[in-house]
């Protein structure tokens, strides 16, 4: 092979390397999730466990997408940090004849007196990869533990749109109740006032307390509706609600697992802070070591046509530029990262004592909700039901009018409708512990690297 095409051999061949090269798989969206077998649709007859709610919501809540392109954002620059500076090939035409040549009377002096000089160069950095490297990988450790807490609170906020579609669900058959119960007593009310038993002031009475009960139940249905669209809008699919009370109660009643407590240091969004303060501090030894200047090596090919002139026909060189880093030595990305550094150690602290206080403070709350919570299972609602079984049976034989009963019915719905606002109280402190501790449902896969 003639000298002349080497350097284009050799380029050839670090270009067949680079193409060898094992690259990231291009698509169209690299952070979209899959959604093959997520219902279309939360249908709470039919709850779907934990995991599948938050795959739900990893796939179509809104609030999301943007924290998977920031995964994906910091996925691209963990794979730069990997890659090596890209070599430079130079090429070039020296010694292009002017006027006479040297000796005189040369013939074809373009193609007898310049040379061609070929090189490749590359720039060896020195104590930058390494830092450049744990920065992109605790920055993706930061923005993954970002997009999981994300994700956990808007699991908590489904969570509890549902209760709230559980409560609402209570409370209009409660209602519902109530109101067929005050009508049936303005309609004895009424016969009694007709024969002269009673004064009609009663039926007045009882003709306003229906109307009550049915401007309540219309504001309790409306309410209903509510509470499936602020699901919907938090679970990305439409929400269909419970066809059955007992499970709009069986939904209330389990709650949400209360977390351990001490748990506070595994808070994702805490941890997500640490992980952006080793990264800061990684960006800061980078800036620091800007002191220290990089190389380029540079190795060539000379082909020299002049021989006529006792040059040497080919040749190699060798060379080495070394900047200096007399003005910018990194102080600014210095100044920038030891700033990022000092507040996500603070941010850290200050979310941690806030923390703390939350707990003790939710803590408290959760026991006084629980005490009326279990007076009102064990005490009142038991007796309500109990009054309202013996009344029943003194109406059938006669012992008792027929008010007495509806009288007691009343207060049994009230008491319910009592029960639903309590139970709903603590599903919202049980969920606010729950935010407040380092629980939450299975990561999906594109978050799982970081647990």
């Amino acid at each position: 092979m003639p000298p002349l095409y080497l350097p284009f051999a050799l380029c050839v061949l670090l270009l067949a390397q680079g193409a060898r090269a094992e690259e990231p798989p291009a698509t169209s969206e690299p952070s979209a999730p899959r959604a093959e077998g997520l219902p279309q649709t939360l249908d709470l007859a039919r709850m779907p466990d934990e995991t599948v709610l938050a795959q739900l919501l990893w796939s179509r809540s809104p609030d999301l997408v943007a924290a998977r392109t920031k995964i994906a954002t910091a996925r691209g620059d963990v794979v730069r940090s990997k890659l090596l500076p890209n070599p430079s090939l130079d090429a070039s035409w020296n010694t292009i004849p002017i006027g006479k040549t040297n000796p005189p009377g040369l013939s074809d002096p373009l193609g007898n007196v310049p040379n061609y000089a070929f090189s490749l160069s590359t720039l060896v950095e020195i104590a930058k990869r390494g830092p450049r490297q744990r920065a992109a990988s605790s920055a993706l450790d930061a923005a993954t533990l970002d997009a999981y807490e994300l994700l956990r609170q808007r699991w908590y906020d489904l969570r509890e749109r549902i209760a709230e579609v559980a409560a609402a669900r209570v409370r209009v058959s409660a209602l519902t109740d109530l109101q067929s119960d005050a009508h049936r007593l303005t309609e004895l009310q009424r016969a009694r006032a007709a024969r002269g038993d009673t004064a009609g002031l009663e039926s007045d009475r009882a003709a306003l307390e229906e109307i009550k009960y049915e401007a309540n139940l219309s504001d309790e249905r409306q309410k209903l509706s509510e509470a499936l669209v602020a699901c919907a809008h938090v679970a990305g699919v439409p929400c269909e609600p419970f066809t059955d009370l007992s499970q709009a109660s069986a939904y209330l009643e389990t709650g949400i697992a209360r977390p351990e407590s001490g748990d506070l240091e595994a808070r994702p969004d805490l941890r997500s802070l640490a992980a952006q303060q080793q990264s800061a501090e990684a960006s800061l030894e980078l800036a620091r070591n800007r002191r220290i200047p990089d190389p380029t090596l540079r190795l060539g090919y000379v082909r020299d046509q002049f021989t006529i002139a006792g040059n040497q026909e080919n040749s190699l060189f060798a060379g080495v530029t070394v900047p200096l880093p007399v003005f910018d030595r990194g102080q600014a990305d210095s100044m920038q990262a030891a700033a990022s550094a000092d507040a996500a150690g603070r941010t850290r602290s200050l979310l941690l004592a806030q923390a703390e206080r939350d707990e003790a403070v939710l803590a408290t709350q959760s026991r006084d909700i629980d005490a009326r919570r279990r007076g009102l299972q064990d005490s009142s609602l038991p007796l309500a039901r109990h009054l309202v079984e013996t009344f029943d049976r003194a109406v059938q034989q006669g012992g008792a009018p027929l008010s007495e009963l509806l009288l007691a019915r009343r207060t049994l719905g009230e008491l319910l409708l009592d029960s639903a606002d309590v139970q709903l109280l603590s599903f919202h402190v049980a969920a606010s512990l729950a935010r407040n501790g380092s629980t939450g449902p299975v990561p999906p896969a594109d978050l799982a690297p970081a647990f």
